[in-house]
């Protein structure tokens, strides 16, 4: 192994290096051969069980090119084209008036809602046994889009189960033994699986472990038994014999191959940087194809630059570092590539300032809650609260961690590694021009009731599983409520009653009762 590689790369992951800490599996190829392999910290905490090459990770929505995958052998053996209908094979799940095709959802331009916040919506937790017929029945309730199909780009998980679905109606074989027997084994993946199950035991599987940057770790299970969009589990051996197949193709046709790698363009003629099950894009100058994936703690990048012959496969049990900025820092490592370093608007930066923050259209919806002890600011997470380290530019880390937070005035920069969100001060009041609120309302499409009622001198909504949650007000006509970070929406008032708009399930109406 090159020494300078090595000590490179354990620079850049030394967070994993640090005592008893969840970490992953790092694997860079050249030219089809092994320049670097590494294993890092624990895949079991509490029984001190250490990160080896032949540790499994979850790989979250990496998981997606395989379930294309599995599509398009059905087409190689002429059981179903891409371009046909999805009415013709999951019709009885569909109730919406728009005709979708199986390209579309594979390409995430079908306008199909996604299904976690469907979900949410439901009452259905992430931490519950969801099952694939919870899915079903969340689909079946949809009559609309969030877009007409072919009109707009956004991710859908939903898309992905509903290709799950298809394979197994098609081929007759459950879709996590389709895919065994017709991909993973031809392709010599052999501690490749999809998990069928939440109780299915998978031998080697690291544990999950949240790292909310305060020096402890959390364990942050996977409960659910869904597959399609997520739940492939593998090593990093394994799953980079994928890129080996897509260099040259044994097992798949070229044009399915092609499919996988092929960029959609919408109606509008403009390309977008999703393919299929793949996305790619250009990074200084050579086009990459790569995937990450995200559940629980979990985290992962899969990553492919042909013009160089270099492949990065990066699985982790922790969210400590972002899958997608490190993959590529491995990547310009290798190639000798210098990378740019991560710079922050600081200018009129000020102290940090407790308070309830938020974001307002077209940013996603978000809600953060800055509180204040002996002086020190802390930002409230998902496990506990990360204190606020300020730096010399007048930046705020967040702990441990590689996010950062710059305050200025009354807005709030949250600056994540691969993107940054503006956030301003929560109002507690609706604007005048708001209209009214108050009142109970029915989404039909997710059965979801929420109650909008005058709490104190403030407003909240309330949801029948989830509780009672304030209603804080953006500066633009619109409220926004959270439960938890994954449960988080925008309200406004309409002539129905109420819209409510999502991550990824956008101008849903709620009817007053």
């Amino acid at each position: 192994m090159n020494q300078n590689l090595d000590r490179q790369v354990r620079e850049i992951l030394s967070r994993w290096t640090e005592g008893l800490c969840p970490g992953g599996q790092v694997l860079i190829r050249r030219e089809g051969r092994s320049v670097y392999e590494g294993c890092f910290g624990f895949a079991n905490l509490e029984n001190r069980v250490p990160v080896t090459e032949d540790t499994i990770f979850h790989i979250a929505s990496i998981s997606k090119q395989f379930t294309v995958l599995a599509v398009l052998l059905l087409q190689e053996d002429g059981l179903l084209s891409v371009d046909d209908d999805i009415r013709l094979y999951v019709g009885d799940l569909i109730n919406f008036k728009e005709p979708v095709t199986i390209r579309q959802m594979f390409n995430n331009v079908s306008g199909i809602r996604d299904q976690w916040e469907l979900l949410f919506m439901r009452g259905i937790k992430i931490n519950d046994s969801i099952s694939m017929e919870d899915v079903n029945e969340t689909i079946r309730l949809q009559k609309t889009l969030n877009f007409p199909p072919q009109e707009g780009y956004l991710y859908s998980n939903t898309g992905f189960h509903l290709l799950s679905v298809i394979v197994e109606r098609v081929s007759k074989i459950p879709f996590p033994r389709f895919v065994k027997e017709r991909i993973f084994t031809p392709l010599h993946m052999d501690r490749t699986v999809v998990r069928a199950g939440y109780n299915q035991i998978i031998p080697g599987l690291a544990y999950s472990y949240q790292d909310d940057g305060t020096g402890t770790y959390d364990y942050n299970p996977l409960n659910y038994s869904l597959y399609g969009p997520t739940s492939v589990n593998t090593c990093a051996r394994d799953l980079v014999r994928i890129l080996e197949e897509y260099r040259s193709p044994s097992l798949f046709c070229h044009d399915t191959v092609k499919t996988v790698l092929t960029a959609a363009c919408l109606k509008d003629g403009s390309s977008i940087e999703y393919c299929g099950g793949m996305m790619t894009h250009v990074w200084k100058g050579l086009k990459v194809y790569e995937h990450g994936g995200a559940d629980a703690a979990y985290r992962g990048q899969l990553l492919w630059i042909p013009e160089k012959e270099l492949e990065v496969v990066l699985l982790s049990n922790t969210n400590t570092y972002a899958a997608s900025v490190t993959a590529r820092k491995l990547a310009a490592t290798a190639l000798g590539l210098f990378e740019d370093p991560e710079t922050r608007d600081t200018q009129g930066a000020c102290k940090a300032a407790p308070g309830i923050y938020v974001t307002c259209l077209p940013d996603d919806p978000m809600i953060v809650e800055i509180t204040e002890q002996d002086g020190v600011c802390y930002m409230t997470r998902e496990y506990g609260a990360a204190p606020l380290v300020p730096q010399d530019d007048k930046a705020c880390r967040i702990g441990s961690l590689d996010e950062y937070m710059v305050f200025c005035g009354e807005t709030l920069e949250y600056c994540l590694p691969a993107r940054r969100i503006t956030l301003q001060k929560a109002r507690h009041t609706p604007d005048r021009d708001s209209g009214p609120l108050e009142g109970t309302y029915l989404q039909e499409e997710t059965l979801c009731t929420l109650t909008v009622r005058q709490d104190g001198e403030r407003l909240s909504v309330s949801h029948p599983r989830y509780g009672t949650a304030p209603l804080y007000f953006t500066g633009d006509g619109r409220g926004i409520f959270g439960f938890g970070t994954d449960f988080v929406m925008y309200v406004s008032p309409c002539e129905q009653g109420i819209r409510l708009d999502g991550y990824r399930a956008r101008n849903m109406l709620a009817s007053r009762l």
